[in-house]
């Protein structure tokens, strides 16, 4: 069985909007935003991609120099 959050993004993946998604299933917006948010940074880092600290930016990893940093 998946849970209600789960479900909410299959319906976003669909086609649903998250507030759409998450009024079916009777869950929060911010919960479906929370899942979806750490569905993309998981499916980042298993690209190879890390955020920038400057800006955020996904970017590959051996693009950012970590001495200019400091």
């Amino acid at each position: 069985m998946t849970s209600k959050t789960q479900q909410a993004i299959a319906d976003h993946d669909a086609g649903l909007t998250v507030a759409q998604a998450a009024r079916k299933h009777e869950i929060s917006e911010t919960a479906v935003y929370a899942a979806l948010k750490r569905r993309d940074k998981k499916q980042a880092k298993e690209a190879g991609l890390q955020a920038c600290p400057c800006c955020g930016t996904l970017v590959p990893g051996e693009k950012i120099n970590r001495d200019m940093l400091k």
